[in-house]
């Protein structure tokens, strides 16, 4: 809703001319750059008024919420801000009621300005699907799926992803690509990102599962992903029958657009690749198993399980914290067994909340046995065996060498600390420099962790997972063929 004269926290219409110092003109404002320009006159004049330093964006950001990166966008002219949030903006910097009704106009008209640049692209105007209106605007898509309620122990990993914004022109789109072990959390990290910092893209999001490690089905082609893509933006009679020709039609598509794409769960970088823009205005967020290092210019964040008191909020977010208050050493005990994976932790609070009369202790004993504990944590749709079997079938689709480090798996699990590559080659049999092929393997699927170069170690869990099930034949594994699926367009 619009502000007006009278609206709680700013003057009304008889303020005083003095205290619109400084700000304007109003009339001539037509780009983003300069409706962020009054922004900052408002902000000085507010120090000036409060004879004090301006409002920093910490401090506008525990005022309202917002993320203090996404404050720093609007002020400095990378973001248009939502007309709710524009409204809210100008009224903490004290804008009179008559400012605040030339304000709203000056954004509407920077936004209508907008909008109108955005619409030639190629040799005509985007329709939406199905019309042959070349001169209406093409549906903003917001593809992203729902956001979960709170994403608790990772605010320094927000922090990291705060890279993702638009670019400087004749620069190509930021790009950062999440790793971690199966149940890690990078999923959700992803989403919930994608939605705190959509505001710095306008033209909207897309998403795509690229079911990289999905264990019914298999990875989706960069192709029918592209398919999807320009459906959404409007244009699905551009799609051609190449992966080249629609890759080319859809960079194209984006040059002047301002998005934000999110690649979830992909295979490895060639899946990846023809589904990053290159306009400077997009930005490009992709999570995946193992390491994409050979995907040019990403930024890398690894995923490690969350610290123990985090662990405990988590917990608490789906059994109650209340409830966890009452036993907090059955609770820490849970979030040991969990190795503090947030999908462990989240399987293990459905549980206690699916039986309340439960004590917590009762959970905490039946996770106590190593022998079961893979077991117990598995509800409804949640499977935690599962999710750590990812890195298992990739490793087994990378043939000889593959099946090699997955026979050594158990043999290397049954041990227990730390383990060095001589180490490891004694409890194999194989020569040393075989033993460091196959660790690293190891390494690359996040079945085994490398702290430092020739050491390394079994996450509780996964060493759980490798005794319970990695020794059965490779052959089995493999033996029935993945059922082919066609891609809608």
């Amino acid at each position: 809703m619009r502000g007006g004269p009278g609206a709680a926290g700013h003057p009304a219409d008889g303020e005083p001319r003095a205290a619109a110092a400084g700000v304007g003109p109003l009339d001539a404002v037509d780009t983003t750059e300069e409706l962020a320009a009054l922004l900052r006159q408002l902000r000085r004049r507010a120090a000036r008024r409060d004879g004090g330093a301006q409002p920093t964006y910490r401090q506008l950001s525990a005022r309202t919420g917002w993320a203090h990166g996404v404050i720093g966008d609007y002020f400095a002219g990378k973001t248009l801000p939502p007309t709710d949030r524009f409204d809210t903006l100008v009224q903490l910097l004290g804008a009179t009621g008559r400012e605040l009704r030339q304000l709203a106009t000056a954004r509407d008209r920077v936004e209508e300005a907008r909008r109108a640049r955005m619409a030639p692209v190629s040799n005509g105007r985007v329709g939406p699907p199905g019309t042959d209106d070349p001169g209406a605007l093409a549906p903003v898509p917001r593809q992203l799926p729902a956001d979960i309620p709170e994403l608790l122990g990772r605010a320094g990993e927000l922090d990291a992803l705060d890279v993702l914004r638009p670019g400087q022109r004749g620069s190509g789109p930021v790009v950062v690509a999440l790793d971690g072990p199966g149940g890690v959390g990078k999923s959700a990290l992803a989403v919930h990102a994608a939605h705190r910092l959509g505001e710095r893209f306008p033209d909207g999001q897309l998403y795509a599962d690229l079911r990289g490690s999905h264990r019914d089905e298999r990875p989706v082609p960069p192709a029918a992903v592209l398919r999807r893509f320009l459906g959404a933006l409007g244009e699905s009679r551009l799609c051609p029958g190449s992966e080249a020709d629609a890759a080319a039609a859809y960079r194209t598509l984006l040059t002047e657009r301002r998005m934000l794409i999110v690649l979830d769960n992909a295979l490895d970088a060639a899946q990846v690749r023809p589904l990053l823009p290159a306009a400077h205005g997009c930005a490009v967020l992709v999570t995946s198993l193992g390491v994409l290092a050979t995907l040019n210019g990403a930024v890398h964040l690894h995923l490690s399980p969350l610290a123990p008191p985090a662990s405990i909020e988590v917990l608490g977010l789906w059994a109650g914290a209340g409830r966890l208050s009452a036993e907090r050493g059955a609770a820490e005990t849970i979030a040991h067994h969990c190795g503090h994976l947030p999908l462990a932790l989240r399987i293990a609070g459905a549980r206690l909340a699916a039986r309340p009369r439960w004590p917590v202790r009762e959970l905490a004993d039946r996770l106590a046995d190593p022998a079961g504990r893979l077991a117990e944590l598995s509800f409804a749709d949640l499977d935690m065996h599962a999710a750590l079997a990812a890195g298992h079938r990739e490793l087994l689709a990378r043939g000889p060498a593959g099946h090699a480090a997955a026979r050594a798996l158990p043999l290397l699990a049954a041990g227990q600390g730390e383990l060095t590559v001589t180490e490891a080659a004694a409890t194999t049999g194989a020569a040393v420099s075989a033993t460091e092929v196959i660790l690293e393997q190891l390494v690359d699927v996040q079945l085994l962790e490398s702290r430092a170069p020739g050491r390394y170690r079994f996450h509780p869990l996964t060493r759980l997972f490798a005794l319970r099930s990695a020794a059965r034949s490779t052959v089995v594994a493999r033996a029935a063929p993945l059922p082919e699926r066609q891609w809608a367009d």
